[in-house]
């Protein structure tokens, strides 16, 4: 995925921000663990998410301890060790890293396809492992990303409509988070609205970049004749408040037996703090754009 789940760190108590960090450091060595040191460099906010999620919804508690770190070995930090959620969640960012390559390499010109290139090899090999962990969820986010790139090619002009394959992809995802069948008909709609609302903020993040470079955006090709970037971004926008908004209101559904403050910080005010910081970085790259015009 693409790192737009995050907490919002400000509202969020030191004890809890301790406990989200631990997560993320139990994925990470997880994910070393697993498929291999180059794995860490794929870990993300949005899989230390869905981690937390199973967690909190999880009748065992996940036990945490002190441990060094890579990248910090002389201080050891709380990490939640190894166990089913981080496996889960591991596993799942393997299987759509592959695939999200792939698109990738689909997408981009050389220089950039070379990278892409050189790392399929080692992806592949992951990817392989983590699809005999999850045969039948594979088989559905191959089938949801040959749609995606359909849609693409055809230039679809419907932001709803181009979201639907990774949005499908996550309520396939979030859906094994719990054998109780309540929740998973609950957590398979949070899924589904996770996904569209991570689509469609990847969009608006590469707004301006797709514009320029004339790659594929679903506010560009539904762009109304005369409506110019600024419309492009309140269009979006506006999609992204409303999802954010079913979001919250299916959160409240699911019954948690912990990290509720923790998980609420993130959907009630992490996703809106996502969007806000998408959109003060790209004002940033307008400002360095037009310094260089008149540079």
């Amino acid at each position: 995925m693409f790192g737009y789940i995050q907490p919002f760190k400000p509202m969020l108590r030191i004890c809890e921000y301790d406990t989200y960090k631990a997560v993320y450091c139990g994925l990470c060595k997880q994910l070393s663990r697993s498929y291999g040191p180059f794995a860490r460099l794929t870990l993300s906010y949005d899989f230390t998410f869905l981690a937390l999620l199973q967690m909190a919804i999880g009748e065992v508690p996940p036990v945490f301890k002190r441990q060094n770190c890579l990248y910090n070995p002389l201080k050891k930090r709380p990490c939640c060790l190894d166990c089913q959620s981080l496996h889960f969640s591991a596993s799942a960012a393997m299987l759509l890293l592959y695939y999200k390559l792939l698109d990738n390499i689909a997408d981009e010109r050389y220089p950039q396809k070379a990278g892409y290139l050189l790392a399929l090899p080692f992806v592949r090999r992951a990817w392989k492992k983590a699809r005999a962990q999850l045969p039948k969820m594979d088989e559905e986010i191959g089938r949801q990303m040959k749609k995606q790139a359909s849609l693409e090619q055809n230039n679809c002009s419907s932001s709803d409509a181009a979201s639907e394959p990774i949005a499908v992809c996550l309520s396939v995802l979030f859906r094994e988070l719990s054998n109780e069948e309540g929740q998973r008909r609950v957590l398979e709609r949070l899924g589904y609205l996770m996904g569209r609302w991570i689509y469609l903020a990847d969009a608006l993040d590469d707004l301006q970049e797709d514009r320029i470079k004339g790659r594929y955006n679903p506010f560009i090709s539904g762009m109304k004749n005369g409506r110019d970037m600024i419309g492009l971004k309140e269009q979006a926008i506006f999609s992204l408040n409303l999802t954010a908004g079913e979001i919250a209101k299916t959160f409240e559904l699911l019954t948690l037996n912990r990290y509720q403050d923790i998980l609420s910080n993130i959907i009630y005010l992490g996703l809106k703090a996502s969007v806000s910081r998408i959109l003060a970085e790209d004002g940033k790259k307008a400002n360095e754009r037009v310094k260089e015009i008149h540079a």
